[in-house]
């Protein structure tokens, strides 16, 4: 099969619709620091935010090993009796999995996660390129 000689040209077939690119907020909210001022700004945006994402992440990783806990027990079942207790046990697990709270949380905790490495990062750019 050889590909549309369009494609090999360089053009773009029609009716194709390009992906959009997702740039996260902090990205551009936050780009390198130019001051003391910029510095002092990021580092106390960091600092509170740090602490929020502390709390998140001791809840998500609390629900992770719930999670993990309920699906080694899915392997060790025996008896029919323990395979119904553990199918009752999944039920409260796929709804608490899928629940919008904790999904929420755990996405909240991503972002928190990866906006503070971006600050964590623009600060010692500054400190490194200022000392």
């Amino acid at each position: 099969m050889t590909p549309d000689p369009e494609i090999l040209q360089g053009h773009i077939p029609a009716g194709h619709i390009p992906k959009p690119v997702v740039i996260a907020d902090y990205i551009v909210k936050y780009p390198s620091i130019h001051s003391a001022e910029d510095r002092d700004r990021y580092k106390a945006v960091f600092t509170d935010q740090y602490a929020e994402y502390r709390d998140i992440h001791k809840e998500v990783e609390v629900m992770a090993k719930k999670f993990e806990e309920m699906d080694r027990m899915m392997l060790m079942v025996v008896s029919l009796q323990e395979q119904e207790r553990i199918n009752k046990i999944l039920m409260e697990y796929q709804m608490k999995k899928a629940d919008p709270t904790y999904l929420e949380k755990r996405d909240r905790c991503e972002y928190l996660k990866n906006k503070l490495s971006h600050i964590k990062q623009k600060i010692q750019e500054y400190d490194q390129a200022a000392g």
